[in-house]
């Protein structure tokens, strides 16, 4: 029994420390990590007249893209028009057109201008579509399918929030 408590004895209670330095690189890095990723709406979107957008409750936020917008009147590439809208038909758009059309040449020069500043192959890029509700599949299906010709797949379409 005497050995027993002379060995409890013998110990004495040492607190841990803790690792500040340790610690602090950690939260240094979920810190910059929290900062990086997030961020607000980069840009606001002005509508024209002309452009009666769709009401949606999706909460997705729309990325750096190029922006195509197809107002009751005009076709519009980054607020450059490139063609007229008569009778819900893009004038100079049809399927037989696609790639001698102005959207389709302005979307190639845009592509291989990003390329050449750039350097290499980014992921594939993005096109923000705003389009006004009131035009037909068939018209903003050839945008759609000029778009894709040219090198962007990718859409995300401009909606106006609908309060839940």
């Amino acid at each position: 029994m005497a050995l027993g408590q002379r060995r409890r004895s013998s110990r004495t209670f040492v607190p841990p420390k803790l690792m500040l330095t340790s610690m602090m690189d950690m939260f240094t890095i979920i810190l910059i990590f929290l900062l990086f990723s997030f961020s607000e709406t980069p840009e606001k979107i002005v509508l024209g007249k002309n452009l009666e957008l769709p009401r949606s409750t999706a909460d997705v936020q729309y990325q750096q893209a190029l922006k195509i917008i197809l107002t009751k009147n005009e076709l519009l590439v980054d607020d450059k028009v490139m063609a007229q809208v008569r009778n819900q038909q893009i004038v100079g758009l049809t399927p037989e057109t696609f790639q001698s059309s102005p959207l389709y040449r302005r979307l190639k020069e845009i592509r291989s201008n990003v390329k050449a500043e750039e350097n290499k192959d980014e992921e594939t890029p993005h096109v923000l579509f705003l389009c006004d509700k009131s035009h037909s599949f068939k018209t903003i299906n050839s945008v759609i399918k000029t778009s894709g010709l040219a090198g962007y797949p990718n859409f995300q379409f401009g909606v106006l929030e609908e309060k839940k």
